[in-house]
């Protein structure tokens, strides 16, 4: 077995202690390698392509420390990582499959150095005649770090003849390739070209501004990298933050990205810090470059002191030490969903939740039909509603493949087949212009009424306009409102949440309710009430809103249960 798959071998089967997306990342390689070159997964994994890298690597030498003048010898979690970047292509283009990697990563274990050889290696060594690469951070001070590794590996190794040193620049004029360092400064990069784009200890960067140039200036390149070295923060409400949260559901098989490298070396919440064993499972490279005495020297002054202990947590254990868990069980939310139709429910008792957003993002109607004798679980279909003219830009500002969720488009490509008893299953469905026509929710809680035995209607009030006012005296339909408040949301946000921690929640392996489930944070007061707070949630949860609110009104006193269509037709 080679090198990478036979490391991810080792992390899935338990031999080399990780945490949880360390490991999802080795197990997303070993599924891709099951699947390689079929219809559904264009890419196949070249060994060859990464032995070159390798090779590559072992030529270089360390050039400080215990190590000086030694050959680099690549770890088995850099030989996976890196091996993976490189050895994973195209089945046609037999171009290189990952555009983005992401590697967070603690502090003392090699990012840095490893960095250095990527970006050496994709300027002036992978066979493209003008290439650029580029060292980014905050501050040009920063971004020297990586590229400082560049220029001492390019003098220590024997490249100095082949590659021009100077102060902040290093070229090979035989390739009219380069390589420099670049602060966060967006105005002085237009009219790059890069081939290569670190960023290094993305965690500082409070804003997209750099990123977006850089992403956008790799397009005319035919396979750039931009590639994330990063600790973890301590503010998920920044550019990282947002990298981290995409890299997480990549992992999760929420979101799929096939162009995306996702690499998490961590602690898990629950391991205790104070503990060898979780500093080993945390650092890839332990006892090799991070040192165990350090460690320990470290955690004994962190033990007494709150500060120091956070800091530990963030930077050796890679901890986010501010970010809040999401809310529900995505193991439990998985486990309930099945494939079934929604004609089964045709005149079943059901409760309707609505969530009106604001005027250009995404409206939601659940229907909410309880457990049955027949079957154990709730099942919820999920109408979503969103303005089509504004569709793409909100699904690269959300990160969320939108486009994939539509249900089949019609003819005009901006709509998507309008809801109707012949098609009423769950799914996205955009109306024309640039924003949410409440006309459209009204028609489809009218349409419910007929196809099921609606029993109430939850509407929040908030964004809501004349919709409870017709619905209820002009349609003659029973609308509850039920505003977003603690008081209104705890009960049935803690039933919910019981319910999928028990798998008894089932959405028919709705892609976009999974996502939304994923996204969901609350807010608890001292008593531990809760509710869902969507200013803190890392992504749309618009549907998980409206089927607490369908939740609440199923469960009120005096509302009738569930009856089994089969014994009831006996």
């Amino acid at each position: 077995m080679n090198a990478v798959d036979a490391y991810a071998r080792d992390v899935v089967d338990g031999r080399v202690l990780a945490g949880k997306y360390h490991r999802l990342a080795c197990a997303r390689h070993l599924r891709d390698r099951d699947r390689e070159a079929t219809a559904a997964f264009p890419y196949r994994f070249d060994l060859a392509r990464a032995e070159r890298f390798f090779r590559f690597a072992a030529r270089l030498k360390h050039y400080k420390g215990e190590w000086a003048g030694r050959l680099i010898v690549l770890q088995p979690h850099q030989q996976f990582r890196l091996g993976s970047v490189f050895g994973w292509i195209h089945v046609e283009t037999w171009l290189r499959r990952f555009r983005t990697a992401y590697n967070e990563i603690p502090r003392k274990n090699g990012k840095s150095l490893e960095a250095a050889i990527v970006a050496l290696y994709l300027t002036f060594f992978d066979g493209e005649a003008g290439a650029e690469g580029y060292c980014v951070a905050t501050k040009r001070k920063q971004s020297l770090i990586v590229f400082d590794d560049c220029k001492k590996l390019v003098e220590k190794s024997g490249l100095r003849s082949r590659i021009e040193i100077l102060m902040l620049n290093l070229h090979r004029d035989a390739t009219s390739s380069k390589l420099e360092p670049l602060g966060a400064d967006k105005d002085s990069t237009d009219g790059l070209n890069p081939s290569i784009v670190t960023i290094d200890e993305a965690h500082a960067m409070k804003n997209r501004g750099m990123i977006d140039v850089m992403e956008t200036a790799v397009g005319s390149r035919r396979q750039p990298l931009i590639n994330w070295i990063t600790t973890a923060g301590n503010d998920p409400v920044t550019p990282c933050g947002d990298q981290h949260d995409y890299a997480c559901k990549i992992l999760d098989q929420v979101l799929t990205d096939e162009t995306f490298f996702a690499f998490i070396a961590h602690a898990d919440v629950e391991d205790d810090w104070t503990l060898e064993q979780t500093w080993r499972k945390a650092n890839p490279n332990y006892a090799v470059s991070v040192k165990p005495d350090d460690l320990r020297v470290l955690a004994a002054k962190a033990m007494h002191m709150p500060s120091a202990a956070a800091a530990f947590k963030q930077k050796r254990c890679n901890l986010w030490v501010n970010m809040i868990a999401p809310w529900l069980s995505l193991d439990g939310w998985r486990q309930a969903q099945s494939a079934w139709s929604v004609d089964e429910l045709r005149g079943e008792p059901c409760w309707l939740g609505v969530d009106m957003s604001s005027k250009i993002d995404l409206t939601a109607v659940v229907l909410a039909f309880p457990p049955t004798l027949a079957r154990a679980r709730w099942r919820l279909v999920v109408w979503c509603l969103t303005p089509a003219d504004t569709l793409d830009a909100r699904a690269h500002r959300d990160r969320a493949p939108y486009q994939q969720w539509l249900v089949a488009p019609e003819a005009d490509a901006l709509t998507t087949a309008p809801l109707s008893a012949t098609n009423c299953g769950s799914g996205l469905r955009t109306n024309p212009g640039n924003r949410i026509d409440q006309r459209v929710v009204r028609e489809w809680v009218n349409l419910a009424a007929t196809l099921f035995a609606v029993q109430k209607i939850g509407v929040d009030p908030w964004n809501a306009g004349n919709l409870v006012t017709e619905l209820g005296e002009t349609d003659g339909l029973q609308v509850v409102e039920i505003p977003q408040t603690l008081q209104q949301m705890s009960a049935p946000s803690k039933d919910f949440e019981a319910d999928v921690l028990d798998a008894l929640v089932d959405a028919g392996d709705n892609p976009m309710m999974t996502w939304c489930i994923s996204n969901v944070v609350v807010q608890r007061d001292n008593k531990d009430n809760i509710y869902p707070v969507k200013k803190k949630s890392r992504g749309r949860i618009d549907p998980v809103v409206a089927a607490l609110m369908a939740r609440k009104l199923a469960t009120l006193p005096g509302e009738p249960e569930a009856e089994d269509p089969v014994v009831a037709a006996a």
